[in-house]
């Protein structure tokens, strides 16, 4: 087995806390969007969410490995979680951690019509 069994409950919640985050993502970015083209009834409401679940489907699978080999290889020295004990089991429940954070934070942000952006721009 690839995965010891005590770390598939890891993966699981990990799982669930990611959708959580992608659909406090999308609830908070798709107004900035698909706003304009619903108000302007260019778009109905359900159109505009048909074409932005797939547009942000799309934008995960055809971009999400770059981002992930940015981070793994340009922020994140992964090969120190190597050199410890249950250095994968550290660095997934950091991954994890991460994602519930952050998935926290949209989650309050829309419930509570905050505005955040979740954009970086380089200098």
């Amino acid at each position: 087995m690839l995965i010891p069994e005590n770390q598939i409950w890891m993966i699981v919640v990990g799982f669930v806390v990611a959708f959580v985050l992608a659909f406090g993502i999308g609830a908070n970015d798709v107004a900035n969007s698909f706003g304009t083209s619903v108000g302007s009834k260019v778009l109905t409401l359900r159109q505009a969410c048909v074409l932005a679940t797939i547009c942000e489907l799309l934008g995960a699978i055809l971009l999400g490995a770059k981002v992930s080999n940015t981070i793994r290889k340009g922020i994140v020295d992964t090969d120190l979680f190597m050199t410890i004990d249950n250095g994968a089991s550290v660095l997934m429940a950091g991954q994890v951690a991460a994602l519930g954070g952050k998935s926290h934070l949209y989650l309050f942000v829309c419930l509570s019509d905050c505005k955040l952006s979740s954009r970086r721009y380089k200098e």
